[in-house]
């Protein structure tokens, strides 16, 4: 059983971090922030799925998830919710709220404020999240690559038995 649950982490360890080209990590950052932004629920379960199915960085993707659930807890009186109602007064009654109180759609809860408020400020953020994390990875990855390989506290790491232990099960040599 171990021998199984080791193989499927190496599977999935290399699988997420596979020549990832710089458009993923930017995809995968910018449907991580809506995530991040979402209240807990359908709509975000939603994006996960997307996320899983869509060959994204999962890394970048869960590393916005968590810094933009931070934000979304700080923001959510202060901004979230005033856009959303605001967003909400803009939006043209008849088809909008028809298609959002449809038996399916209503479970997104898109009707609500927390959740109209989420997708308009991340339909505001996501073209800039995605052209500028985009950039930097293509940037920056060349030279983090070369420090990570120069680095002391690596060579050292990698002497140590446990850090040898989490290779041998994650990259497996």
């Amino acid at each position: 059983m171990w021998i199984t649950i080791i193989q499927f982490t190496r599977w999935l360890y290399k699988t997420l971090n596979a020549d990832v080209r710089p458009w993923q990590v930017g995809l995968g950052f910018t449907l991580g922030a809506l995530a991040g932004l979402l209240p807990p629920g359908l709509a975000m379960l939603c994006v996960f799925v997307a996320l899983i199915l869509v060959n994204v960085h999962f890394g970048s993707a869960m590393f916005s998830f968590g810094l933009f659930r931070l934000l979304a807890w700080a923001l959510q009186l202060p901004l979230i919710r005033p856009v959303g109602a605001w967003a909400l007064e803009l939006a043209p009654r008849g088809p909008l709220i028809a298609a959002a109180q449809s038996p399916v759609l209503s479970w997104l809860r898109l009707d609500y404020h927390d959740v109209a408020g989420a997708i308009a400020l991340w339909l505001m953020l996501c073209l800039p999240l995605f052209i500028g994390t985009t950039f930097l990875w293509a940037r920056f990855k060349p030279a983090l690559e070369k420090r990570w390989k120069n680095s002391k506290l690596l060579k050292w790491l990698s002497k140590v038995w446990l850090f040898k232990g989490l290779k041998y099960v994650f990259i497996g040599s």
